[in-house]
C-alpha cells in the first residue's frame, strides 16, 4: 500500500514539473502598481485571459509573470486590455525563455 501512494505521489510530481516545462512565459511591466489592492485587481483581471494557467505578481519590480496552458501563448492585445480593465497600462509585454518557477525564483530573490 505505501508504495503504491510512493508511486502515485511519483507521477504526480512528473506530471506537475512536465506541465511546468511545457509552459510558455510571458513577462510584463505594470509601472503605476502600488499597493496589494492593484495587484490583486490586475491579477483578477489577467487571469480572465485565455490561456493563462498561473500568474505571480511582484510589487517590488512591478513585473507580472504569466505562465499559458501548454504551448499556446496569451495574445498580447488581450492581456494588454485585461490590465487597462483593471485600470493600469502595461508594457513590455515578451516571452521568457525559462520556466514559470525560474522567472518567479529570480523575482523573489531581487526582493532580498
Amino acid at each position: 500500500m505505501k508504495f503504491l501512494a510512493f508511486l502515485a505521489s511519483l507521477v504526480l510530481m512528473t506530471s506537475f514539473s512536465r506541465a511546468d516545462s511545457e509552459n510558455s512565459v510571458f513577462q510584463l511591466k505594470v509601472p503605476d502598481m502600488s499597493c496589494q489592492s492593484c495587484v490583486l485587481s490586475v491579477s483578477e483581471e489577467v487571469k480572465r485571459v485565455d490561456q493563462v494557467a498561473d500568474i505571480f505578481i511582484d510589487l517590488k519590480t512591478k513585473t507580472v509573470l504569466i505562465a499559458s496552458k501548454a504551448s499556446e501563448a496569451p495574445k498580447e492585445a488581450s492581456v494588454v486590455e485585461a490590465v487597462r480593465v483593471a485600470g493600469y497600462q502595461a508594457r513590455d509585454y515578451k516571452k521568457l525563455d525559462k520556466s514559470f518557477a525560474e522567472a518567479k525564483a529570480e523575482l523573489v530573490k531581487k526582493k532580498d
